[in-house]
């Protein structure tokens, strides 16, 4: 059964993340209830946003549907597994709000029920995660508590949650809470040191306050900035033509490539450049009025870009205007 609804979002699921490291406890704790035939049919997975709940809810739902889990985990190759990791499982459910700040509505939390009240598609369980549980409105919330006291046979519920306060407390009484908080920093870089140096990882917890989801975007994003950071030598240098860089960009892109930018020029000293690629030398030679003039072209040149400014004019004209200031100090 198909539902056309923008609250019922796609499944999007990485066998290879598994549970994050500090989420183990949790999860061996739910798992061996699941196969004691003692897990409530509804949990809260409760905590600050950023410490990946709905990741753990992701993951756990992946395990409930699997037709032949193995040590509390999914096996990943049995029917059930691939087609969630195809995003394509009949019994499993996302919902959640079509924007951030936007209500789950509770015309969603019916269509849903009526789904959930057929036999499962695959013989086995069915999962509904909602996240964040908080946004439902008054009336959502009371149809989800009217599902909770008659739960469908074989359904579990999992209700991310970021705020516990905002939640019925009706609801609360049915939901078995688990709790997230930040995990430790050894914690993080276990999960990230097979892809971002260690010092990185560092720096971005510092950065993120703690946050592992943040963390990882900080590093994600220091990535991103570090393509950026070499196309711009190519292009101050000469080895690029600005004409045919502007051409391929989008108004995403130009966005990215003018914050890497401006980030670029805040950097201080030779030794902080020369981490990112020896070709960035060349920017200590620029001087400080230099900088500061490139730095207020960027900043106007985002501007227009907001105003919806011709965006391949607006960056050819920003970069000639900004190779101009290297030639001058190659002269």
């Amino acid at each position: 059964m198909s539902i056309a609804n923008d609250q019922v979002h796609d499944i999007g699921l990485s066998q290879d993340e598994g549970f994050r490291p500090w989420q183990m406890t949790e999860a061996e704790y739910l798992s061996s209830a699941y196969q004691s035939k003692t897990l409530p049919h509804a949990l809260m997975l409760a905590g600050p946003l950023g410490v990946s709940k709905k990741h753990f809810a992701e993951q756990f739902a992946f395990f409930l549907l699997c037709s032949s889990p193995d040590a509390g985990r999914a096996c990943g190759h049995c029917k059930s597994c691939l087609l969630s990791l195809a995003g394509n499982r009949p019994d499993w459910t996302n919902i959640g709000p079509e924007e951030v700040h936007k209500a789950i509505r509770v015309d969603t939390i019916r269509m849903i029920h009526q789904r959930l009240q057929q036999t499962s598609q695959q013989g086995g369980n069915k999962v509904c995660i909602i996240c964040p549980a908080e946004n439902m409105n008054e009336n959502a919330a009371n149809a989800l508590l009217k599902v909770l006291e008659e739960p469908p046979a074989d359904t579990y519920f999992l209700l991310v949650v970021h705020q516990v306060s905002k939640i019925l407390p009706t609801i609360s009484s049915r939901t078995q809470r688990v709790n997230f908080s930040l995990p430790s920093a050894n914690s993080i870089v276990d999960w990230l040191k097979s892809d971002f140096n260690q010092a990185d990882i560092q720096h971005a917890i510092e950065r993120a306050r703690g946050f592992p989801e943040r963390v990882k975007l900080i590093l994600l994003e220091s990535d991103d900035m570090q393509f950026d950071n070499d196309t711009l030598v190519e292009l101050m240098l000469g080895k690029r033509s600005g004409y045919d860089f502007a051409a391929k960009l989008d108004q995403r892109g130009a966005a990215s490539f003018l914050d890497a930018l401006l980030v670029l020029l805040t950097r201080q000293s030779a030794a902080n450049l020369a981490k990112s690629s020896e070709e960035l030398a060349i920017l200590n030679a620029i001087s400080e009025h230099q900088r500061q003039e490139i730095y207020a072209l960027a900043i106007n040149a985002k501007q227009a870009l907001a105003q919806n400014a011709n965006l391949r004019l607006l960056m050819e004209t920003f970069l000639q205007d900004c190779t101009t200031f290297f030639q001058a100090s190659h002269d």
